[in-house]
């Protein structure tokens, strides 16, 4: 299952409005590059054949449904916090850091 909040429905939407972007969003796990923290993140892309979707007000969003069996549920939301304000995906289950020795050219965190 996939919810989003009333904020973060309406900032995305402009988000995607003032980019012209699809309206389509897909909840991913990053897994190169620095961090392996357990966070999930959005992008834009279309719903495949394996993957859970849902419309909400006009726009669709998908997480794979392998993805979806290690979260759980997944709650879009928007934070407000200043300087680190953004879209946050929180879910029903913790999510296991990935494991990965790329570094993806980060500037000394590794």
């Amino acid at each position: 299952m996939i919810s989003i909040t009333d904020e973060a429905r309406e900032r995305l939407g402009k988000f995607l409005t003032d980019n012209k972007a699809s309206r389509q969003i897909r909840v991913f796990y990053p897994t190169s590059g620095c961090g392996g923290d357990g966070q999930l993140s959005l992008t834009v892309d279309a719903p495949k054949d394996e993957d859970f979707s849902v419309t909400i007000g006009d726009i669709v969003y998908c997480i794979s449904k392998d993805l979806q069996d290690v979260t759980g549920s997944v709650k879009i939301d928007f934070k407000d916090v200043g300087r680190d304000s953004g879209f946050v995906v929180d879910t029903e289950k913790i999510l296991p850091p990935f494991e990965s020795s790329d570094c993806g050219g980060c500037s000394g965190c590794c």
